[in-house]
């Protein structure tokens, strides 16, 4: 079993749905995520590593990669980087100002 998590946001018609995470410390980062601003984390468990591959590629094609915002990112792989590294920066920038 592969166990992967992401967080869940509200309902917006614009937003697709988050990709799945599955490694640490990204985990990490989306429990902190979670519990420092009052968001929700949604767990999964996936038979495969496969099977979460093929999940994240299908929320990819269908629901980021038609979209202007995101054409920037050629494969969920690179915008799921860029992503983790967003989470880290909401981070930073709270614990800085909540010192």
């Amino acid at each position: 079993m592969v166990y992967a998590y992401r967080l869940v946001y509200p309902l917006y018609l614009s937003s697709p749905p988050p990709l799945w995470e599955w490694q640490s410390p990204w985990m990490d980062h989306l429990f902190w995520n979670a519990a420092t601003l009052g968001r929700q984390v949604e767990l999964c468990a996936f038979a495969t590593w496969e099977a979460l591959e093929h999940e994240n590629m299908r929320i990819w094609e269908h629901a980021y990669r038609p979209r202007a915002a995101y054409a920037l990112w050629s494969t969920w792989r690179a915008w799921l980087a860029e992503y983790r590294a967003l989470l880290i920066t909401t981070k930073e920038v709270y614990e800085a100002h909540h010192r």
